[in-house]
């Protein structure tokens, strides 16, 4: 039997109860049983049916706005790190068929198999092409791959290194990959899907790349994600010891977007976030965005908002019309990446901040979601910059919170929330979490102390 630890001290068998499993496993069950997208959308326009013996080459080119290209369930298609798959103007991607959503992988292949790896002891190489690695799933489930920065440092099962000079990666495993594994799956840099505007996704399972599963680019507007499974989610290097890794990035602006009954799990940052950063100096607008009705389990983050800009920067942000609702976000940082980041303290159910008071926010609600167990904050909100002298004022303008549900268990940090440097809140009982859920939620639904996980 294999070992499901490795050297961060991450249990991948590790299955948590929380304190809404009976409401997460309603919504799953919901989610991945969703009928098909030629039942939910009105497709105006020719169908193009992908089945499951053609190639994602076969996606026809000069798709026109109204058309549809559906992948039968049950299908497997690689578009490996630097395919550059993209939703064009106008078009749907969805599934057809009977069984599982169709599914599409960052992983080129399979690397279960000794013929493609070099083995001297207990370290086994490989050649890759393309971005860095950033996480190695084993069996499908198994997000075990720790990523190691020099190759001194490979020492334990299951540590890596990936040399981009020379190519090779380096995987520590004392056992044998080919008879112990009948799956490994490696997730280099490099997003899967790209969205434009007015674009339908709908019922497919993304996993397996180092970078971020689905991107939505600046200035997108008025488009849709639904019905998704997005899972096992990045880790490749980006700058410095910063990492990849969101399940839906939707970067500096969009407008008109929907994002609702997705299933999003084990991403190395965000499963769900927004943002942008002053380095692009670009002014950005963030209307109309509804997020509703999603399981997000076991991600660092589970929904995360900022922007990076500052008033003497010159560059403007704004917020307005925001749906966050109705979600179920669970077992925040208690995930494959915890011990992998620099920054583990700051695993949260929300992120929102880089030192970034929102003063351009309106009718932005955070209303009727299940926040279940975080390993460090429910909220970390980097709400003051004391370095440059803001000190902001609670709560938000423009922001509503309420009506959430707040579940926690004890957790190594003991705490639950903080808003940067300045009056944190730890919690170790019940009395601390209720002083923490009414510092971020004005009338929460319910507040619940569980004795364990």
């Amino acid at each position: 039997m294999i070992s499901t630890s490795n050297s961060s001290g991450y249990d991948a068998a590790r299955v948590y109860t929380g304190g809404a499993a009976a409401e997460a496993n309603a919504l799953k069950s919901r989610i991945l049983s969703s009928s098909n997208t030629e039942e939910i959308y009105d497709i105006k326009g020719k169908k193009h049916y992908i089945s499951k013996d053609m190639k994602l080459s076969n996606i026809p080119a000069g798709l026109s706005a109204g058309d549809a290209v559906l992948f039968e369930r049950g299908g497997v298609w690689r578009a490996g790190p630097e395919a550059g798959l993209s939703i064009p103007n106008g078009v749907i991607f969805g599934a057809y068929g009977e069984g599982e959503k169709p599914r599409i992988y960052g992983s080129s292949q399979n690397y279960a198999n000794n013929a493609l790896w070099k083995h001297n002891g207990n370290f086994w190489e490989i050649l890759l092409t393309g971005g860095n690695a950033g996480i190695i799933v084993f069996d499908e489930k198994y997000a075990l791959g720790v990523k190691k920065w020099t190759l001194e440092e490979v020492t334990a099962d299951y540590d890596f290194y990936h040399d981009m000079e020379s190519g090779v990666l380096t995987l520590y495993y004392s056992g044998d990959l080919n008879k112990d594994f009948y799956d490994i799956e490696i997730g280099q840099r490099g997003d899967i899907l790209n969205l434009n505007s007015n674009s339908v996704l709908d019922n497919i399972c993304f996993k397996y790349t180092g970078s971020h599963a689905v991107v939505i680019s600046s200035g997108r507007e008025n488009f849709t994600v639904t019905n998704c499974e997005i899972g096992l989610i990045g880790g490749s290097h980006q700058f410095g010891t910063t990492r990849f890794g969101n399940g839906i990035e939707m970067q500096l602006g969009v407008k008109r977007a929907t994002v609702k009954n997705n299933y999003v799990y084990e991403c190395y940052d965000a499963g769900i976030t927004f943002q942008s950063w002053a380095s692009a100096k670009k002014d950005t607008y963030y209307h109309d965005i509804t997020i509703e009705d999603n399981l997000i389990e076991n991600c660092y983050y589970g929904f995360e908002f900022f922007t990076t800009s500052q008033d003497e920067d010159g560059v403007y942000s704004e917020f307005k019309n925001i749906s966050f609702s109705r979600n179920i976000v669970r077992f925040s940082a208690y995930c494959w990446s915890y011990e992998q980041r620099p920054d583990h303290w700051m695993g949260s159910h929300i992120r929102c901040g880089q030192r970034r008071y929102q003063p351009n926010c309106e009718n932005y609600r955070i209303c009727d979601n299940i926040f279940d167990c975080s390993r460090a904050n429910i909220v970390f909100w980097w709400w003051h910059d004391v370095e440059r002298g803001y000190i902001h004022p609670v709560p938000q303008a423009g922001l509503t919170v309420k009506n959430n549900s707040y579940f926690q268990a004890p957790m190594p940090d003991k705490r639950c929330m903080t808003f940067f440097d300045v009056d944190p809140v730890e919690a170790e009982d019940l009395e601390g979490l209720k002083k923490a859920a009414f510092k971020f939620d004005s009338a929460p639904a319910q507040i619940v102390w569980l004795d364990t996980m």
